[in-house]
């Protein structure tokens, strides 16, 4: 099977084995290293060795063995259906779209080619992490695809989420005005607060909940779409979004957990949910909202939070 991507500006100038190794977590370095001996590894149509290094914009190319797909959580559901529009709710753990060998292990490809009936026609508006549950919403005709990418890109869309937080944040609600740009000459691609380099971003945050001392949960909008905005702004604050392991750990320690995952504060991925998004349907021209309850995951680490708090009362 072969795959590529495009290596970006936090590994410049790092070797090609460091950065197969580094992003892609789902093959050991060892097993890196031997496709890079057997020649299985191209760089901008080159074949790599050991000592190739990579830069900003460069094409790496592997052919892999073929592998058996990886188990996903496939348990979305379908919450508004038109002949227009999708929008689901996708478990945690479930890719939205194809990536290394997860080609036909993600939300898109299954609802192409697999569930009953298939939608064929169905692209992405916007997308989640892997691990953060919730609404996702797709467009079923070109031109309804381009209206809703304008209207996201515009800050037409109101997105809200639900996080569970460690600790209280003071003030109980406020806006978080930080630029957020890539951590460079990270070993793990994330983001930071960049006051220099660093795009444009605002985060209203409102404490929904204080579920004990260590714990609060959140309602989250973001005016702005920068990745991973909302998981670096609540952790720049102090108050990073629980079980979230990137963005708590140093890079060591973050392959370290990706090798052999382990829960984080109870939670197996960050508890960050796409509650509610509210837009403008492209055809009916009348405003819509779309509303996902929590996770089950969440609602569980919520309420054994809650008796915990109250048992030491």
């Amino acid at each position: 099977m072969n795959v590529s991507s495009k290596v970006p500006r936090s590994f410049r100038g790092g070797s090609v084995l460091e950065y197969l190794a580094a992003r892609f977590t789902y093959l050991s370095e060892s097993t890196w290293q031997q496709l890079i001996k057997d020649g299985l590894i191209w760089c901008n149509g080159v074949i790599c060795v050991e000592t190739t290094k990579v830069s900003q914009g460069d094409t790496v190319r592997c052919d892999l063995p073929d592998f058996t797909p990886p188990a996903v959580n496939l348990d979305y559901t379908i919450l508004y259906e038109d002949e227009w529009l999708l929008a689901i709710n996708k478990p945690a753990g479930l890719r939205v779209h194809s990536r290394g060998k997860f080609v036909n292990a993600n939300l898109i490809y299954h609802l192409r080619h697999v569930h009953q009936p298939t939608f064929p026609e169905v692209n992405l508006v916007h997308r989640l992490d892997a691990d953060t549950s919730g609404l996702v919403l797709l467009a079923r005709d070109k031109v309804v695809l381009s209206d809703l990418a304008r209207q996201f890109a515009e800050g037409l869309v109101e997105k809200r989420y639900l996080a569970v937080v460690e600790g209280r944040p003071v003030p109980a609600g406020a806006t978080i005005c930080l630029p957020i740009g890539p951590v460079r000459d990270a070993r793990v691609p994330r983001y930071c607060i960049d006051q220099v380099d660093g795009k444009a971003a605002v985060t209203h945050y409102k404490t929904a909940r204080v579920l004990s001392d260590r714990y609060s949960l959140c309602e989250l909008h973001p005016e702005t779409g920068r990745t991973h905005q909302l998981r670096v702004h609540l952790a720049a604050i102090g108050h990073p979004i629980a079980g979230d392991a990137l963005y708590t750990m140093n890079d060591d320690d973050y392959l370290d957990y990706r090798r052999n995952p382990s829960p984080q504060a109870g939670l197996v991925r960050q508890a960050l949910h796409s509650h509610q998004l509210q837009f403008l349907h492209p055809v009916h021209q009348k405003r819509c909202t779309l509303t996902a309850p929590l996770a089950a995951d969440i609602e569980q680490f919520i309420q054994g939070v809650t008796e915990v708090d109250n048992r030491f009362a």
